[in-house]
């Protein structure tokens, strides 16, 4: 049995910035969030599919897409977990020592 499949994510930080709310019509305090989308592999070997930072209102949740970079400069490092972003490679590296052991196993 195979087990993979796709899966999102939301994750808010305690950043904010005041804004002017168009739906709300008045001052809120905007709260910075990342919503994601990943595949995955037995849920251990992981790859980003898409990524967007947001900028939205706590009442409303109407905002605007932020700048991948400025958000990550605001954050200070990438906030998705190790084996969701680049649990491919493992899985990569995995596949390579197996089939390196296998193509090289003493003859016996």
């Amino acid at each position: 049995m195979i087990l993979w499949g796709t899966g999102d994510c939301e994750l808010t930080f305690d950043l904010s910035e005041r804004e002017y709310c168009q739906k709300c019509q008045q001052d809120q305090d905007f709260a910075l969030r990342l919503k994601y989308e990943y595949g995955h592999f037995y849920h251990l070997f992981g790859w980003v599919m898409s990524k967007q930072y947001q900028l939205v209102c706590p009442v409303c949740v109407h905002g605007w897409v932020l700048n991948p970079r400025a958000a990550v400069a605001l954050i200070g490092s990438n906030p998705i977990p190790f084996y969701r972003r680049n649990g491919w490679a493992v899985m990569l590296g995995l596949g390579v020592v197996v089939g390196m052991a296998v193509v090289y196993r003493p003859a016996g």
